[in-house]
C-alpha cells in the first residue's frame, strides 16, 4: 500500500519537499472535504484517496511568484514558521500546493481583483479546464495561467496544519507541508483523468467509514487528519481548532507489533524506543499507544494527537 520493499542495506532517499491541500466546503450535513483517488500507474499510493498535493517543481520558486500573490516573502515565512530568509521556499510551497490542487483538482484558489475566483455564470470554466490541460501537458507552466486569466493566488487563505515526513523505510519520501482552507464557492472541482481518476467532495466521518471498512484507500496522513476532522460541525470550526494549535511535524516509525505493521507516532510509547515490563513501562507508567496499524489491508488508528 505504501510501496514497501526496498533492498536490505539500501541507503533511505532523501525526502523532497511537497504540499498538500485540505479544501473544505459547508453542506447542511456538515462539512466536506475534496479528494481525488490516484491513477493505479502510480509509483506512489496508487489508487488511493487523497487530498490534492504534490511534489516541490522548480518552477515554483520563479522570482516573479511573489508578484502573483497575496503574501510577501516574509507573509509565506511567518506563515510556515521560517525564518524571514527562507521567504523565497516558504512561497513556493504555498505555490506548490496550489498548483497541484488546480492540476489534479481543477480548483483555482485565487482572486482576480478583489474578488474571489468563481466560474459560477463567469463562462470561463470551459477555457480554464483548457488552460489546465495545457499545462498538465507541459505546454504552458502554472505562472503562464495565472497572468492569462488576471489572477494573483489567495496564498494567504491556505493555514499550514501539519507537516509529515515519510519513513525511512520507504524508497520514495516526501517532505511534506499540509495545509488547510475553505474552498471559493463557484468551483466543483473535476479530477484531470491522468494523474487522478476520481474526485468528490465527502463528508470526514463517511471517508473514514469506506476505509475502515476496506472499501476505500486511504493514505495514513489522509486518514488520520480526516479522524481528527470528523467530529467537528463547520468549516469555521475546523480551521479554529488547527488555527489554535502549533503544526506538529510528524516523522512516522515502521515496526512490527505482534505481526502487524504499525507506524508509530510522535507521543506513542515505543516511538522513542519505550519498552513494557510487566504490562508497563519503566517507572511504573501506563503505556499510551498513538499508531496507526495496518489490520487486513486497512488501517486502524489508536490514540489522537502527537
Amino acid at each position: 500500500m505504501l510501496g514497501l520493499g526496498r533492498g536490505k542495506g539500501e541507503m533511505s532517499s532523501v525526502p523532497r519537499d511537497a504540499a498538500t491541500v485540505i479544501l473544505l466546503r459547508d453542506t447542511p450535513l456538515g462539512p466536506e472535504v475534496f479528494l481525488v483517488k490516484r491513477t493505479g500507474r502510480a509509483g506512489f499510493l496508487a489508487n488511493a484517496m487523497v487530498f490534492p498535493g504534490g511534489r516541490l517543481d522548480e518552477a515554483d520558486l520563479h522570482p516573479e511568484w511573489p508578484d502573483r500573490c497575496a503574501d510577501s516573502l516574509e507573509d509565506a515565512a511567518r506563515r510556515l514558521g521560517l525564518p524571514s530568509t527562507q521567504g523565497t521556499a516558504a512561497l513556493a510551497l504555498l505555490v506548490a500546493g496550489l498548483r497541484e490542487t488546480f492540476e489534479e483538482a481543477g480548483l483555482l484558489i485565487a482572486r482576480r481583483g478583489e474578488s474571489l475566483f468563481s466560474l459560477e455564470g463567469s463562462g470561463e470554466a470551459s477555457h480554464v479546464f483548457d488552460l489546465r490541460a495545457e499545462l498538465n501537458a507541459g505546454r504552458l507552466s502554472f505562472k503562464d495561467v495565472v497572468q492569462r486569466l488576471e489572477l494573483h493566488l489567495a496564498t494567504d487563505a491556505l493555514l499550514y496544519v501539519a507537516r509529515w515526513i515519510t519513513p525511512e523505510i520507504e524508497p520514495k519520501r516526501f517532505d511534506t507541508r499540509f495545509f488547510m482552507a475553505r474552498a471559493f464557492e463557484g468551483q466543483e472541482g473535476r479530477h484531470d483523468e491522468q494523474e487522478t481518476t476520481a474526485s468528490a467532495w465527502m463528508r470526514p466521518a463517511d471517508v473514514v467509514s469506506a476505509c475502515e471498512s476496506g472499501t476505500l484507500q486511504l493514505a495514513p496522513p489522509t486518514y488520520r487528519i480526516l479522524l481528527e476532522l470528523a467530529p467537528l460541525t463547520d468549516v469555521e470550526a475546523a480551521l479554529a481548532s488547527r488555527a489554535a494549535q502549533t503544526p506538529p511535524t510528524i516523522a512516522p516509525r515502521f515496526i512490527d507489533d505482534d505481526g502487524r505493521l504499525s507506524l508509530l507516532l510522535p507521543g506513542d510509547f515505543q516511538y522513542d524506543g519505550g519498552q513494557l515490563d510487566g504490562g508497563q513501562l519503566d517507572g511504573g507508567q501506563s503505556p499510551v499507544r498513538n499508531r496507526i496499524s495496518l489490520q487486513d489491508g486497512r488501517w486502524v488508528s489508536e490514540g489522537r494527537g502527537y
